[in-house]
């Protein structure tokens, strides 16, 4: 039961950071008032990110698979 809880944490978060990812680096595009392509560019470098240092924490936090 914890793991199943475990996995729906990171599946949640997962996803949360995705979106803040993509809402935060269309912020930042329309504040430099960017064309699309360096916009969509920045907002997938920073959810990847997001994405990446999450993966990392959870592994570090012992959760090795999300079964």
């Amino acid at each position: 039961m914890r793991d199943t809880l475990g996995n729906i944490a990171i599946s949640v978060a997962t996803n949360a950071a995705l979106f803040t990812g993509l809402d935060l680096g269309q912020w930042i595009s329309d504040t430099l008032s960017l064309w699309m392509l360096p916009a969509n560019l920045i907002a997938a470098v920073i959810a990847t990110a997001f994405g990446v240092a999450l993966t990392a924490a959870s592994r570090k936090l012992g959760m090795k698979s999300a079964d």
